[in-house]
C-alpha cells in the first residue's frame, strides 16, 4: 500500500488539520499549492506542494500521481450566485476525478462535502454542494469513493464560528437562527479522526457519510448558550427580518466595495432552515469512528488553541 495521500485545501482551515493529523498518523501529504507563497507554506509545514489549479485538470496529474488516496476538501464558501461557487464545488470536483482516472493506478477518493447538500434549493452554496456530490457519483465510475457531510466545524483557524464563541465567553449570547432549530456540531479535529479510519478501513463500498459530535438529537441554540457558559450575562435573538435585511444589505456592500460575501440572503436562509441534525450510526457502523470531543471540550480546546492533544468526553 502507497503512503501518500494527495490532498486539496491544505492551506485551509480544515485541510490543515486533515494534513497535520496525516502527518502525525505517518503519511506522506502532497497538498495543492495554487502559488509560489502557498508552495512555501506549505513546505514549511512539512506537506510537499505540487502547484497546479483546480481549473485546470492537466495541471492536477502530478498531484494525484501514485497516490494511495485523494481527500478533496478544497471549496469555495463566499458567493452570491451559482456562479460564484460553480468553477470550484462542482468543476473542481470533476476535473480532480478526471486526474484520477487519467492514472493507471487508481486512488480511493474522499470528497468533503457539507450537510447543507441535503438542502440544495436554500442556497446557491448548497446548490454547489449537491452538485458537486452529483458529478462525484456520476464520473467516479472507476474510483473507490466516499462523500463526508459535516456539519457546521469549529475549531482553532476557524474564523466562522469563533466570533459567536468568544462573545458567549465574553457572557453575551448571539442566536442567529429560531429558537426551535436543532442543528449538529463536529469540532475539527473529530473530522479529521473519521478520515483517518476512512484511510485505513478495508475497502468500504462507495457511499455517503454525515458525521457530528454524537450530541443526542441536535443542539438547540439554548443548549450551545448553556454548555458555552452556564452565566450568560445577556442573549440577544437576530429577528429574522434583521438577518434579512443584513444578507441582502451585505450583497449590496459587496458590489459596492469590490469583496465576496460569505453572510448573504442564501447564507440567511441556511441560517433559518429548522434541521440541520446529523446521524452517526452509519459512519459508525462501516468505518469504526465515534467522536470523541464534546462541545465543553471543544471549546477549552478552542480558547487553549490546544488542538491536538488527547480527547475526553463529558
Amino acid at each position: 500500500m502507497g503512503t501518500t495521500v494527495a490532498l486539496t485545501g491544505a492551506s485551509g482551515f480544515i485541510g490543515g488539520v486533515i494534513a497535520q493529523h496525516l502527518k502525525k498518523a505517518g503519511w506522506h501529504v502532497r497538498g495543492l499549492a495554487r502559488s509560489p507563497r502557498q508552495a512555501q507554506k506549505l513546505e514549511n509545514l512539512g506537506i510537499e506542494p505540487v502547484q497546479c489549479q483546480l481549473e485546470n485538470p492537466a495541471s492536477l496529474l502530478a498531484l494525484v500521481k501514485d497516490s494511495f488516496a485523494v481527500i478533496h476538501c478544497a471549496g469555495a464558501i463566499r458567493g452570491i450566485s451559482r456562479e460564484d461557487f460553480y468553477p470550484t464545488n462542482v468543476m473542481g470536483v470533476s476535473n480532480m476525478i478526471q486526474a484520477c482516472l487519467a492514472h493507471s493506478s487508481l486512488p480511493r477518493f474522499v470528497l468533503l462535502s457539507s450537510l447543507a447538500a441535503r438542502e440544495p434549493s436554500l442556497s446557491p452554496y448548497a446548490w454547489s454542494k449537491y452538485e458537486g456530490e452529483a458529478v462525484l457519483t456520476r464520473e467516479a465510475w472507476a474510483l473507490k469513493w466516499s462523500i463526508f457531510r459535516p456539519p457546521a466545524v469549529y475549531g482553532p483557524q476557524d474564523r466562522a464560528l469563533l466570533p459567536l464563541f468568544t462573545m458567549l465567553r465574553k457572557g453575551i449570547g448571539i442566536q442567529l437562527g429560531p429558537t426551535q432549530a436543532k442543528f449538529s456540531l463536529i469540532h475539527v479535529d473529530d473530522l479529521a479522526t473519521a478520515i483517518l479510519h476512512w484511510l485505513k478501513s478495508g475497502d468500504p463500498p462507495s457511499q455517503t457519510f454525515e458525521i457530528d459530535d454524537g450530541f443526542p438529537g441536535g443542539y438547540s441554540w439554548e443548549d450551545v448558550f448553556r454548555i458555552s457558559n452556564p452565566r450568560l450575562h445577556l442573549c440577544l435573538r437576530i429577528p429574522p427580518s434583521l438577518l434579512k435585511i443584513g444578507g441582502k444589505s451585505n450583497e449590496i456592500f459587496s458590489h459596492l466595495f469590490g469583496y465576496t460575501p460569505l453572510f448573504t440572503s442564501g447564507k440567511v436562509a441556511e441560517l433559518l432552515h429548522l434541521n440541520w441534525v446529523c446521524d452517526n450510526t452509519h459512519v459508525t457502523q462501516t468505518l469504526g469512528w465515534t467522536p470523541q470531543i464534546s462541545l465543553k471540550e471543544g471549546l477549552r480546546r478552542l480558547f487553549t488553541s490546544d488542538s491536538l492533544m488527547p480527547s475526553h468526553r463529558d
